[in-house]
């Protein structure tokens, strides 16, 4: 290749929006894959469902990617009490690949930290991660409605699942049904504000969703707090009076 050539193909690539970049080679892998399949006895794929997994697999790694750049970070977040007038409403996703079921945690907090109500509930389905992270949002805003609670901030620790409720970024195509309708659900209250909090700072959530692994269906606790969340909350209102 000349060096015009390539100065004018290094020029091309440079000008090419890097999240094309990534869906091309995404796209690519994911042909390739399936040629390998075929060869062992696989099945072709169509079109339309290359794309699709391609886009979930995409969305999973730059789900990784996020929780490793969060690791990275020395000062760890803490969850922080609402402001006056307000609730809070951390939800999180468990999965659980032995059983092919899902768990989801949610709980709404005061201003003053105290317990309004905690949901722990297991979903029948082989959901993946980014799946289950947007189904806890689901989830948690109708545990709200049941509540009549109107005013609340919900937290979660999926940044995908987050930004595309903020309308930061679009969200992966396995969950843009459940983003759309959460969405929409969002508007029957007076006042929602979508926010992402780093992993350390939901442990809360995510030991319900963890809980889910061993009920049918779901758990519910009302102005009390569940016992194997006394010490992660004791912890919660203790950062939180230090920052």
């Amino acid at each position: 290749m000349s060096r015009w050539s390539c100065s004018w193909f290094g020029t091309v690539v440079a000008e090419w929006d890097s999240t094309l970049i990534e869906k091309v080679v995404m796209l690519a892998w994911a042909i390739w894959s399936n040629r390998n399949e075929r060869r062992n006895g696989g099945v072709m794929k169509s079109a339309t469902r290359l794309r699709s997994d391609a886009l979930e697999y995409l969305a999973e790694y730059q789900e990784s990617v996020a929780v490793l750049k969060q690791r990275r970070d020395v000062q760890p977040e803490v969850w922080k009490p609402p402001s006056r007038g307000l609730f809070k409403l951390n939800v999180d996703g468990a999965v659980f690949a032995d059983q092919r079921a899902a768990g989801v945690g949610a709980l709404i907090r005061d201003e003053e930290g105290n317990v309004i109500g905690a949901l722990s509930k297991k979903i029948s389905a082989p959901l993946k991660a980014v799946e289950i992270e947007a189904k806890a949002v689901e989830v948690g805003l109708q545990f709200a409605k049941d509540l009549c609670v109107q005013d609340f901030i919900l937290e979660g620790d999926s940044l995908l699942v987050i930004n595309a409720l903020k309308d930061l970024s679009p969200p992966p195509s396995s969950v843009a049904a459940i983003i759309s309708s959460s969405l929409s659900v969002s508007q029957e209250f007076r006042q929602v504000v979508f926010s992402h909090i780093r992993r350390q700072g939901n442990r809360p959530a995510h030991l319900l969703a963890k809980y889910a692994s061993g009920i049918d269906d779901f758990s519910v606790w009302l102005e009390e707090e569940p016992c194997f969340l006394n010490q992660a909350l004791i912890q919660d209102v203790t950062f939180s009076s230090l920052v």
